[in-house]
């Protein structure tokens, strides 16, 4: 089968969850002798350039986003329209039984080359509309003006490359009706949640991976990686532990990197925990392993739009338990694991009253053997492959 991905992002040039779900999927379909298509933004153009190059038996197309402002209103149709170039220039002329659709922009320029002649799927990692409304809403009357210009474009190009679509595949049920609410698309819709890679696994003890990190051997360790952006909740989860680290109950590491990292670092200042507050900044693969594995706690203090929790079952592939919001689907990971770990996003009181009974132990968790078992049991390659040969090759009628 000639299976081509569409998305804004290719995981190799600029990692995140929408990337890696589509990567991994790339690399599974490789691996069972598909021939493999990819066709993404080219983010960063001095490392990769634009064009076709080919990287882990994949053959990418990158083309370069249009220098064009956020509010400008023919943004996204030239994004559209430089990926169909793309695809035309490169792809156009090889038969795709399959073609992936991961976002709208991208995926929408497969569309106005290839048309209806390959079976379409689509996985929803977050609606677009939601996703900008909620990102909108903290810009003030720009955002007011930027939502009253766009919203409406947005919902009509994300459902035009749904329509074409077989199937959508979301990764949770909260994602599952926001595609009915926006595009009464429901019946569509399979729920199939990515999957835990066999490599996410402790290689050593929590002292060991404090010692390659630098971090205290003597410290209970509370840890969260996130973008620095306004609706992932670095500041509460900050607010929620001060008094804990302050009483030096626990030690904070706090992993990525985004616009608020400045004020996150002040706030951290102003609340007098920085000397045992760690901004880490991006980490590798290998030093985010060693994060999971040096952590006894990882906090996911999201305030909105929480569409899967890739993030949760990571840690929790390390034996590291997770305290989380209900901005989304996180629950749905929690509450089968744990009851009792899911706080209300936003509420400082309540995710500092959560934290504290963890660290004081009166909160308990299933052991780190049990917690890997059960991500083993739920979200286990062997567990969720099935369903995607099943959703790709199956019903493509392209079984390997």
């Amino acid at each position: 089968m000639n299976y081509l991905v569409a998305a804004d992002d290719c995981f190799l040039d600029r990692p995140g969850g929408m990337g890696r779900v589509a990567w991994d999927i790339a690399q599974l379909m490789r691996e069972r002798g598909h021939l493999v298509g990819m066709v993404c933004m080219n983010h960063d153009p001095a490392r990769f350039p634009n064009g076709l190059s080919e990287q882990n038996g994949v053959r990418i197309v990158r083309y370069q986003r249009p220098d064009l402002p956020a509010w400008h209103p023919g943004r996204m149709s030239a994004c559209i329209e430089a990926a169909s170039k793309a695809v035309w220039e490169h792809f156009s002329e090889t038969s795709w039984h399959l073609v992936h659709m991961h976002t709208a922009f991208t995926g929408g320029g497969v569309f106005q080359v290839l048309g209806r002649n390959p079976r379409y799927v689509y996985t929803m990692h977050s609606p677009i509309v939601l996703e900008n409304e909620i990102n909108w809403a903290q810009q003030g009357i720009v955002g007011r003006i930027k939502a009253w210009m766009g919203l409406g474009k947005l919902k009509a190009a994300e459902h035009k490359v749904l329509d074409p679509a077989t199937d959508i595949q979301t990764l949770s049920n909260f994602t599952k009706v926001q595609v009915d609410h926006f595009h009464k698309m429901g019946h569509k819709v399979r729920v199939i949640p990515h999957w835990r890679r066999p490599e996410l696994r402790r290689e050593m003890d929590k002292a060991e991976a404090r010692r390659r990190l630098g971090w205290p051997l003597d410290e209970k360790i509370l840890f969260t990686v996130r973008i620095h952006g306004p609706r992932y909740g670095i500041d509460v989860a900050i607010r929620a532990a001060a008094p804990l680290i302050q009483d030096k109950r626990c030690w904070f590491a706090i992993g990525g990197d985004g616009p608020l990292r400045p004020t996150l670092e002040n706030l951290a200042k102003e609340l007098g925990v920085a000397e045992r507050t760690r901004f880490t900044g991006r980490l590798s693969d290998a030093d985010l392993a060693l994060a999971y594995q040096a952590a006894d706690l990882f906090v996911l203090p999201t305030l909105s739009l929480e569409c899967f929790g890739l993030i949760t079952i990571e840690a929790m592939s390390f034996g590291c338990p997770v305290i989380g919001t209900d901005a989304g689907a996180t629950p749905e990971i929690l509450d089968k694991y744990c009851p009792g770990l899911v706080v209300p996003a936003g509420n400082v009181e309540a995710l500092r009253e959560k934290l504290g009974a963890y660290f004081a132990g009166r909160l308990q968790t299933p052991d780190e053997a049990a917690t890997v078992a059960f991500i083993e049991k739920n979200y286990g390659r062997d567990v969720i492959v099935p369903k995607l040969i099943d959703l790709l090759e199956v019903q493509t009628g392209r079984r390997r």
